[in-house]
Parts: structure tokens; sequence; C-alpha cells
């Protein structure tokens, strides 16, 4: 381990604002792409279902459980080695394997093909954002980091924005297979750009005493002592569960419910459920960095009233027959629907010791995913499914009803989220690391 660059004073760059702004704006990109590569298959839904002949309950297991399988299987072990070896070249690799399988997709031509090519997404996807989370960790302080990670979260709504709309276009003007390898191969290159800019920093230089890398079972332990963090976790993965089957249902609901081109869905949809979600996401990180000063509880509060006005707002906005209607209430709980990560993701960096955060944060995203991206699309596309009659008559209505259902998950969110602020303040600085 000597010549390890992971830990070696002499690997860190100057960390200079300027740099750290590029390394943040990099990571950025890298998550833009990756929720392009993800979300790329909600507007490509309904074209591949009729092409394929394939039902909702598949197309909700791809949506959600073949990507959530290695997604989360994987998950562990690289953040193990991101915890020890090179975490730059970790992410720059893993873009390299997401983007080539969203490529090899266009290839499918039945179920199988598309399982195994979400599958390959999946496994590329899972060396991204814990490497990322405890590479900023190092470039930014406690009281910044919160933010810092807001703006990496960006990444999730501005990827699903350019996946929705350069999707629907794509998919229109050129087909749904053509989708996947424009917006597959770019990634290889933005792998190897990002391997070339960001710098390996030194671990915990914001820390007090420098920690060797510790054992799988003593992050374990750590994490058994952290009530906050398993709350926290759960709170995360309903909130999940919920906006992932937004996310890969809307578009198909919208097109079946308003007979909308998959252009002018991916456009609206994009305006009123994406934009607004990126907003939240930033106003989120800010405003727990701004009252969690005052008292850590705003930590786990300021997501808890989020999800309590989610559950309602989209439930009535779903019941609306006039898609302009629709759309105007569908902007409030779409705000609200982004506040949730910076708060979580943040707290789990503050909640460990550095040489535990990358492991932390994938147990984390284990937990979040295979709740939440496993079950969400899979259960929404089970029951709408299980509602559509035998000659497809009312498979709008079907839908529609799958997810007035699924919505009012964020109750008990927010449930999960008020237990997280009784015992945080005593969880982030119980054992001297959370300052």
């Amino acid at each position: 381990m000597k010549n390890n660059p992971a830990s070696s004073p002499s690997a860190a760059p100057a960390p200079t604002k300027a740099y750290r702004n590029i390394v943040l704006g990099t990571l950025f990109i890298i998550y833009t792409f990756n929720f392009v590569d993800r979300l790329i298959f909600s507007i490509l839904q309904e074209p591949i279902r009729h092409e394929l002949g394939l039902s909702d309950l598949q197309m909700g297991v791809l949506s959600g459980l073949a990507f959530a399988v290695f997604y989360t299987a994987v998950g562990l072990p690289i953040a193990w080695a991101a915890d020890r070896f090179n975490r730059v070249s970790i992410i720059s690799v893993s873009l390299a394997i997401w983007s080539g399988f969203t490529a090899v997709s266009g290839f499918a031509t039945n179920f199988w093909h598309l399982f195994i090519a979400r599958l390959g997404v999946g496994f590329g996807e899972a060396g991204c954002t814990p490497p990322a989370h405890s590479l900023l960790s190092d470039y930014y302080s406690a009281g910044e980091r919160s933010r810092a990670i807001a703006v990496y979260s960006l990444g999730i709504p501005f990827g699903s924005l350019l996946g929705l709309i350069a999707g629907g276009w794509v998919v229109e003007h050129l087909g749904w297979r053509q989708a996947f390898f424009i917006i597959g191969l770019p990634g290889v290159a933005v792998a190897v750009l990002a391997k070339m800019i960001i710098k390996e920093p030194e671990r915990g230089v914001f820390e007090a005493k420098k920690i060797a890398p510790v054992s799988a079972g003593a992050v374990f332990k750590t994490l058994l002592g952290k009530r906050t963090f398993w709350v926290f976790s759960f709170a995360g993965a309903l909130t999940s569960l919920g906006g992932y089957a937004v996310q890969a249902w809307m578009v198909p609901h919208f097109i079946r419910s308003f007979d909308m081109s998959y252009a002018e869905v991916g456009f609206k949809f994009g305006m009123v459920g994406i934009l607004p979600m990126a907003v939240g996401t930033y106003l989120g990180g800010w405003l727990v960095d701004k009252l969690g000063q005052r008292d850590l509880k705003w930590y786990a509060l300021v997501p808890a009233l989020s999800s309590v006005l989610m559950a309602p707002l989209f439930f009535v906005a779903l019941q609306m027959q006039n898609p302009w209607i629709l759309m105007a209430i569908w902007v409030i709980p779409s705000l609200c629907s982004g506040v949730w990560f910076a708060p979580v993701f943040g707290s789990m960096q503050n909640l460990v010791p550095p040489n535990m955060r990358a492991f932390t944060s994938s147990v984390n995203l284990f937990i979040i995913n295979i709740i939440g991206l496993g079950i969400g699309p899979t259960l929404t596309g089970g029951l709408s499914t299980f509602l559509t009659l035998p000659d497809g008559s009312n498979e709008a209505q079907a839908l529609q009803l799958a997810l007035s259902i699924i919505v009012w998950v964020y109750v008990f969110a927010a449930v999960f989220f008020y237990l997280a602020s009784r015992n945080i303040k005593k969880d982030w600085y119980g054992d001297g690391h959370g300052a």
C-alpha cells in the first residue's frame, strides 16, 4: 500500500477554490450522464413496449429491478475499494462501462436482451456516487459538504431533463434504438476526460487526524451504533420508491391519457417534473446548511416537511383530466421531491470518519436503491398490469390508479425523516467525527 495514491499526501492537488469548482463541475457532469443513461428508458418505454410486445410488469422490471440488482449487489465491494484505492479511476472506469451498456441496449430484440443490458448499466453506475461523495468530502469541509453534494446531486434533475427532452426528440425522429446509441457513446469520452482532470486528494484532509483504512466489519459495527443512519436510509428509500415510480411511469401516463407525442411529453414533463426538482435539490442543501448551524435536527425536518406535501399534491394532480391543470399542480411536489438529496447524502458523510465514507455511502445507497429503484417502478408496473383488463381497453386508467396508490408512500417517508431528527445530534457528534 506504500504507493497507493489514495493515501499519499504527495498526490493531493492544491485545494484552491477554482480547482475545487472544476472538480465539482466535472463530477456534476458525470452524474448528469448517470441519470441520462438511467432515465432515458422512461421516454423510450412506450415504443419499446409496442415493438417488443411487453407488459407493464415487464417494463417495470426493466425500469427498476433489472437495473437495481447489479447496482446494489456490486455497490458495496466497489465502495470498499473506493475507501482504499484511487477513487477517480473507479469513477472513470464505471462511467465507461455504463455508457457502453446503454449503447448496447439499442441492439436488443427481446426482453432478456434488454434485461442483460440494464444489468450492465446498473453494474457500471454502482461505481459513481459512493466514491464521488467521498471525493467531495476531501475537497469540502463539514460545513460546506451538503451544498457541494447538492450541486453534485443536480445531476439527477439535469440528467433526467436531458434524457427526457433529447430522448423524446430522437425517438420521434430516429427511433428508440438510435436514442440508446446517441446517449450512451459520449460517456466513454467523458470518462477519459474525467481521469485527466480530477486529481485524487488526500483522505481526511479536514479531519484532525488521519486514519488508516478499516474493514467492512468495522464500518458495520460503527453504523450499528448510528440509529440516524438507518432511519435516514429507510426514509430515503421510501422517498426514492415514490420518486422512481413517478419518473419511470409519468411519461407513459402522459402519452396514454393525453395523446401527446414523445417529444412533446419529454419537453412538458421535463419542465414541470424535472426543473422544479433541480431547484428543490439546491434549495435543500442550502437550507440545511443554514438551518443546521442552529440545530442539526433541520437536516431531517426539512425533508420531512417536503415529504408531507408531496403525497396529497401528487395524488390530486394525478386525478386531473386536463393536462395543463395537472402540470400546474405538479410543479410544487416536484420541487419538494429534490429537497431530501443533500440532507441525507450530506449527513452520511458527517456521521462517520473519512476512512468509512465511501462504504457508508454505498450501504446507504444499497438500502435506498434496492427498495426505491428495485421496487418502485416494478410495483407500479405490476399494479398497472393487474388492474388492466384482458383486452387492454383501460390501460390508461389502470396506470393512473397504480400511480395514485404509490404516491402515498411519501407519508411514511415523512414519519421516518421525523424519527431521524430525534437522534441526529447524538450520532453526528457522538464519536467526535461530526464536527
